[in-house]
Protein backbone atom coordinates (compact mmCIF):
# COMPACT_ATOMS: atom_id res chain seq x y z
CA UNK A 1 0.00 0.00 0.00
CA UNK A 2 1.18 3.40 -0.82
CA UNK A 3 1.88 5.64 2.12
CA UNK A 4 1.39 9.52 1.38
CA UNK A 5 2.58 12.33 4.07
CA UNK A 6 0.13 15.09 4.08
CA UNK A 7 1.38 18.75 5.33
CA UNK A 8 -1.56 20.94 5.33
CA UNK A 9 -0.72 24.52 5.81
CA UNK A 10 -1.12 28.11 4.79
CA UNK A 11 2.37 28.85 2.91
CA UNK A 12 1.64 32.10 3.17
CA UNK A 13 4.77 31.99 1.13
CA UNK A 14 6.19 28.40 0.65
CA UNK A 15 9.84 28.61 2.08
CA UNK A 16 12.91 26.33 1.82
CA UNK A 17 12.43 24.99 5.75
CA UNK A 18 8.62 23.40 4.16
CA UNK A 19 10.77 21.75 1.24
CA UNK A 20 13.93 20.40 3.82
CA UNK A 21 11.10 18.71 6.06
CA UNK A 22 9.33 16.88 3.32
CA UNK A 23 12.68 15.68 2.22
CA UNK A 24 13.46 14.77 5.55
CA UNK A 25 10.77 12.92 6.13
CA UNK A 26 11.07 11.12 2.20
CA UNK A 27 14.43 9.87 3.25
CA UNK A 28 14.13 8.91 6.92
CA UNK A 29 10.92 7.05 6.99
CA UNK A 30 8.25 4.79 4.83
CA UNK A 31 6.52 7.49 3.12
CA UNK A 32 6.30 7.05 -0.62
CA UNK A 33 5.52 10.58 -1.48
CA UNK A 34 4.29 13.91 0.07
CA UNK A 35 1.26 16.05 -0.69
CA UNK A 36 1.23 19.97 0.23
CA UNK A 37 -2.10 20.53 1.51
CA UNK A 38 -2.64 24.45 0.86
CA UNK A 39 -5.31 25.70 3.59
CA UNK A 40 -7.34 28.50 2.20
CA UNK A 41 -8.34 29.87 5.75
CA UNK A 42 -6.70 27.92 8.85
CA UNK A 43 -9.76 27.82 11.27
CA UNK A 44 -6.99 28.64 14.07
CA UNK A 45 -5.47 31.74 12.22
CA UNK A 46 -6.43 35.39 11.63
CA UNK A 47 -7.72 35.62 7.32
CA UNK A 48 -6.29 39.42 7.21
CA UNK A 49 -2.41 38.79 6.45
CA UNK A 50 -2.54 36.00 4.21
CA UNK A 51 -2.18 36.34 0.15
CA UNK A 52 -4.78 35.07 -1.72
CA UNK A 53 -5.33 31.20 -1.96
CA UNK A 54 -4.37 30.75 -5.88
CA UNK A 55 -1.59 32.85 -5.35
CA UNK A 56 -0.72 30.58 -2.38
CA UNK A 57 -0.88 27.43 -4.01
CA UNK A 58 0.98 29.27 -7.34
CA UNK A 59 4.21 29.54 -5.12
CA UNK A 60 3.54 25.65 -3.76
CA UNK A 61 3.08 24.51 -6.91
CA UNK A 62 6.52 26.42 -8.41
CA UNK A 63 7.74 25.18 -5.23
CA UNK A 64 6.97 21.40 -6.12
CA UNK A 65 8.21 21.95 -9.66
CA UNK A 66 11.71 23.33 -9.05
CA UNK A 67 12.76 19.86 -7.10
CA UNK A 68 13.75 17.72 -10.05
CA UNK A 69 12.14 13.78 -10.19
CA UNK A 70 9.95 15.47 -7.28
CA UNK A 71 8.05 12.98 -4.43
CA UNK A 72 6.75 16.68 -3.53
CA UNK A 73 3.09 17.92 -5.18
CA UNK A 74 0.60 20.39 -4.20
CA UNK A 75 -3.08 20.00 -4.13
CA UNK A 76 -5.75 22.45 -3.91
CA UNK A 77 -8.13 20.15 -2.51
CA UNK A 78 -9.10 22.15 0.48
CA UNK A 79 -10.16 24.82 -2.21
CA UNK A 80 -13.26 22.46 -3.10
CA UNK A 81 -14.71 21.84 0.62
CA UNK A 82 -16.89 24.13 2.20
CA UNK A 83 -15.25 26.46 5.10
CA UNK A 84 -14.03 26.47 7.59
CA UNK A 85 -11.21 24.05 6.82
CA UNK A 86 -11.10 21.43 9.20
CA UNK A 87 -8.83 18.98 8.68
CA UNK A 88 -10.89 15.88 9.52
CA UNK A 89 -13.07 17.09 6.27
CA UNK A 90 -10.28 16.98 3.68
CA UNK A 91 -9.04 13.46 5.21
CA UNK A 92 -12.53 12.07 4.62
CA UNK A 93 -11.92 13.11 0.89
CA UNK A 94 -8.19 11.80 0.39
CA UNK A 95 -9.43 8.54 1.71
CA UNK A 96 -12.32 8.40 0.15
CA UNK A 97 -11.03 9.23 -3.43
CA UNK A 98 -7.77 7.13 -2.75
CA UNK A 99 -8.58 3.66 -0.81
CA UNK A 100 -5.68 2.07 -1.49
CA UNK A 101 -3.55 4.65 0.02
CA UNK A 102 -2.66 5.42 3.70
CA UNK A 103 -2.11 9.02 4.47
CA UNK A 104 0.05 10.14 7.50
CA UNK A 105 -0.11 13.95 8.83
CA UNK A 106 3.08 15.28 9.24
CA UNK A 107 3.02 18.16 11.13
CA UNK A 108 4.82 20.84 12.99
CA UNK A 109 5.44 19.97 17.06
CA UNK A 110 4.10 22.89 18.12
CA UNK A 111 0.52 22.43 16.81
CA UNK A 112 0.13 19.29 19.22
CA UNK A 113 -0.71 22.30 21.87
CA UNK A 114 -4.15 22.15 20.87
CA UNK A 115 -4.61 19.60 19.04
CA UNK A 116 -7.16 18.26 21.35
CA UNK A 117 -9.18 21.39 20.28
CA UNK A 118 -9.49 20.56 16.74
CA UNK A 119 -12.65 19.77 14.76
CA UNK A 120 -12.98 15.24 15.22
CA UNK A 121 -9.33 15.00 16.44
CA UNK A 122 -10.26 11.30 17.45
CA UNK A 123 -11.26 10.56 14.24
CA UNK A 124 -8.45 11.67 12.66
CA UNK A 125 -6.60 9.91 15.19
CA UNK A 126 -8.31 6.66 14.78
CA UNK A 127 -7.56 6.94 10.87
CA UNK A 128 -3.99 8.53 10.46
CA UNK A 129 -0.92 8.19 12.42
CA UNK A 130 0.72 11.87 12.76
CA UNK A 131 4.47 11.92 12.34
CA UNK A 132 5.86 15.12 14.47
CA UNK A 133 8.50 17.10 13.59
CA UNK A 134 10.33 19.94 16.57
CA UNK A 135 9.45 23.22 16.15
CA UNK A 136 10.34 25.54 19.44
CA UNK A 137 7.49 25.82 21.62
CA UNK A 138 7.05 27.44 25.37
CA UNK A 139 3.97 25.45 26.47
CA UNK A 140 3.43 21.77 27.98
CA UNK A 141 1.74 19.36 25.66
CA UNK A 142 -0.56 16.92 27.32
CA UNK A 143 0.89 13.63 27.70
CA UNK A 144 -2.27 11.97 26.52
CA UNK A 145 -1.49 13.62 23.16
CA UNK A 146 2.43 13.21 23.61
CA UNK A 147 1.75 9.42 24.41
CA UNK A 148 -0.64 8.24 22.10
CA UNK A 149 0.48 5.17 20.04
CA UNK A 150 -0.53 7.25 16.65
CA UNK A 151 1.87 10.28 17.20
CA UNK A 152 5.52 9.37 16.36
CA UNK A 153 8.06 11.94 16.76
CA UNK A 154 11.25 12.28 14.43
CA UNK A 155 14.37 14.13 15.42
CA UNK A 156 14.25 16.33 11.90
CA UNK A 157 16.05 19.29 11.94
CA UNK A 158 14.42 22.44 13.51
CA UNK A 159 13.98 24.92 10.42
CA UNK A 160 15.44 28.39 10.67
CA UNK A 161 12.97 29.84 8.75
CA UNK A 162 9.45 30.57 8.69
CA UNK A 163 6.67 32.01 6.72
CA UNK A 164 6.61 34.96 9.35
CA UNK A 165 10.07 35.81 8.48
CA UNK A 166 9.64 36.19 5.13
CA UNK A 167 6.75 38.32 5.07
CA UNK A 168 8.79 40.59 7.14
CA UNK A 169 12.29 40.62 5.35
CA UNK A 170 10.27 41.85 2.71
CA UNK A 171 8.01 44.30 4.30
CA UNK A 172 11.74 45.24 5.73
CA UNK A 173 13.46 45.66 2.18
CA UNK A 174 15.63 42.29 3.39
CA UNK A 175 16.69 39.57 1.14
CA UNK A 176 15.03 36.58 1.00
CA UNK A 177 16.89 35.11 -1.81
CA UNK A 178 18.26 32.29 0.47
CA UNK A 179 14.58 31.48 2.30
CA UNK A 180 12.27 30.31 -1.10
CA UNK A 181 13.29 28.89 -3.67
CA UNK A 182 14.35 30.64 -7.19
CA UNK A 183 11.03 30.27 -8.88
CA UNK A 184 9.18 31.61 -5.37
CA UNK A 185 11.82 34.10 -5.08
CA UNK A 186 10.78 35.43 -9.36
CA UNK A 187 7.49 35.08 -8.15
CA UNK A 188 7.11 37.09 -4.88
CA UNK A 189 9.07 39.78 -6.82
CA UNK A 190 7.54 40.24 -10.08
CA UNK A 191 3.70 40.52 -8.54
CA UNK A 192 5.36 42.28 -5.40
CA UNK A 193 3.74 40.30 -3.29
CA UNK A 194 3.64 41.07 1.01
CA UNK A 195 4.32 45.11 0.01
CA UNK A 196 2.75 47.56 1.91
Amino acid sequence: MEKVGLLFGSFNPVHNGHIEIAKFFLNKSEIDKIIFVVTPNNPFKSKDKSMNFSKRLKTVILACNSIKNSKIKASDIEFSIKEPNYTYKTLRLFRENNPGTEFVLLMGEDLLLNFDQWKKYQEILTNHFIYIYPRNHSKEIIPEIIKHRKIIFFDAPKMKVSSSLVRENILNGKSINNLVPKEVFDFIIKDRLYKC
